[in-house]
């Protein structure tokens, strides 16, 4: 039984001409910049933009009222830039960004990486986004695992980040050296994304759209598109298919994968202990990194709506944070923090951590009590 808190190193995915995917959809990508050169005139650094908020909770969540005495342990160590999720006896699956999967036992001792990885995986940048094991692991040892794939033509010399998200499944073999039975299940177009098991069974994936420096973020309109999977939640099924209670099943022009639209580079994904419902975090521009809770066929606004802005210094649509017909964040943080993994608490050695939220970041890691 996980008895404290366990964080692994998690980078952030560099985002990226139009590349085809295997279904010969024209999927476009930013063109590659100069190697050591940036724009000029941009920066990711704070600016003293102060969007106002929407109510003040939104950017100053309860201070928790009680603090933990804790101490601060390494558990496991040499792995790389790694994402992490346990298994049902306790230990721990480590997907490793070098596209390597290992099994950390409970001493913490690593495993050999498992032989049968995804065979066209990309290669030259950021190949494992994350992996979990499947709600009835202990029965079938299936495992979902998001990861990078370099469609057929395209060219990285030519291209930012031109592999495609997509999502995978696999059995892990029962000497626990191997993958065994590994299917891709969905072509997810976006430039990274992540992979969750719902209550339900099915499968949520996030992929995202280009973004970072040199790109405008008006210019990449995909996350209000319905005819583009990229800045959007999807749901799938555990073997692929397309749940029928999706809510754009059947809808003209629409990819019937879609769950829910207007994300920009949602980088965490967890599920409500109390309520079941599905949360991201997200990261904004110049600012405006969010934490969203995420409902069936909503519209989360980006890049219509948001409070961030571009690396120029630029505003986003003139600064525009609400619009009918889209929803709020129910946090966001300007200057940002650069979100990564977020997780419920739900262990018992902390009982003032109970259902607190936690978010991992490139500027540590933030707990909040957030009145959902």
């Amino acid at each position: 039984m996980l008895r404290g808190l366990i964080v692994a190193g998690a980078a952030c995915i560099a985002l990226g001409a139009v590349v085809t995917t295997a279904q010969n959809r024209s999927v476009p990508r930013p063109p590659a910049q100069p190697a050591g050169q940036q724009p000029p005139g941009e920066s990711a650094a704070p600016d003293g933009y102060q969007p106002i908020p929407q109510w003040m909770g939104q950017t100053h969540a309860a201070v928790p009222v009680k603090t933990e005495t804790f101490a601060v342990e390494t558990f496991a160590e040499g792995l790389n830039g790694a994402s992490l999720a346990f298994l049902p006896d306790g230990r721990i699956l480590l997907a490793e960004r070098n596209g390597r999967i290992r099994i950390v036992g409970k001493d913490g001792k690593l495993s050999e990486p498992l032989a049968g990885m995804p065979a066209n995986m990309y290669t030259t940048g950021q190949t494992l986004y994350n992996v979990v094991p499947d709600r009835n692991f202990a029965q079938n040892r299936a495992i979902y695992l998001a990861y990078a794939v370099l469609p057929e033509g395209a060219d990285p010399a030519k291209q930012r980040t031109p592999s495609h998200v997509h999502v995978g499944s696999a059995k892990i073999s029962s000497d626990e050296k191997r993958l065994e039975d590994v299917k891709d299940l969905l072509d997810a177009e976006g430039t990274g994304g992540r992979v969750l098991q719902a209550n339900d069974g099915t499968l949520l994936v996030t992929s995202t759209v280009a973004a970072g420096l040199g790109i405008k973020s008006e210019e990449w309109m995909q996350p209000q598109q319905f005819d583009s999977l990229m800045g959007k939640v999807l749901r799938i099924n555990a073997d692929g298919s397309i749940p029928k209670d999706n809510p754009f099943v059947g809808k003209a022009g629409a990819r019937p994968e879609i769950y829910a639209l207007g994300f920009r580079d949602p980088q965490g994904m967890a599920i409500h202990p109390r309520t079941g419902r599905l949360w991201t975090s997200e990261h904004g521009p110049r600012g405006g990194d969010e934490i969203n809770e995420v409902e069936k066929g909503k519209n989360y606004g980006f890049p219509v709506i948001g409070y961030g802005r571009d690396y120029t210094g630029k505003p986003i649509n003139g600064d525009k944070t609400a619009q009918d017909g889209m929803e709020q964040p129910v946090y966001f943080w300007t200057p940002d923090i650069a979100p990564s993994g977020i997780a419920f608490y739900t262990g018992t050695l902390f009982p003032a951590w109970q259902g607190n939220l936690f978010v991992s970041a490139l500027a540590g890691i933030v707990r909040r009590t957030l009145d959902r």
